[in-house]
């Protein structure tokens, strides 16, 4: 009894997981891309921000600092999603050039991946496994919640 009790709760807890949607972002120059060929085979962190919003640049630079001796260390991987609306690329372009982020940055000007994973606020960071699923999910940031994001990211990478 005490096996089948366990079978059902892992078989639960199984589909429970969240899956990354069939959804076109886009590139710096325009071009539109599926995001599960982004995020397949490789777990890898999503994190979503805005141009305007202050705490979400912090983040990034943050990241951005750490990010060559993360991926040395531990084949880190990250992209950045922009949930700023199509009227604001133009400054997204300048934003991502002038702070020489060496992660990709892409676009969900239509907020549609947003929707979809029922995001309401930002800035929000997930980590998607190798089989496309979300295993971590976190909103807002404080100065050093980049190391916790690192420190999880390795921990789930490993499994």
């Amino acid at each position: 009894m005490t096996g089948l009790l366990f079978i059902l709760v892992y078989s639960l807890n199984a589909f429970s997981q969240k899956q990354i949607p069939k959804i076109n972002i886009k590139d710096l120059n325009g071009k539109s891309i599926d995001i599960r060929n982004i995020v397949k085979d490789k777990p890898i962190v999503i994190c979503f921000f805005a141009t305007w919003c202050k705490p979400c640049l912090i983040e990034m630079n943050a990241i951005s600092d750490e990010y060559e001796d993360w991926q040395d260390e531990s084949d880190f991987e990250m992209i950045v999603i922009s949930v700023d609306d199509s009227k604001s690329n133009a400054k997204l372009k300048s934003l991502v050039n002038g702070n020489d982020w060496p992660f990709e940055v892409y676009s969900d000007s239509n907020s549609e991946l947003k929707r979809a994973l029922n995001i309401s606020s930002i800035p929000y960071s997930l980590i998607v496994n190798k089989e496309g699923e979300i295993v971590y999910e976190k909103t807002s940031y404080t100065v050093g919640a980049e190391y916790e994001l690192y420190q999880k990211f390795k921990e789930l990478s490993s499994r």
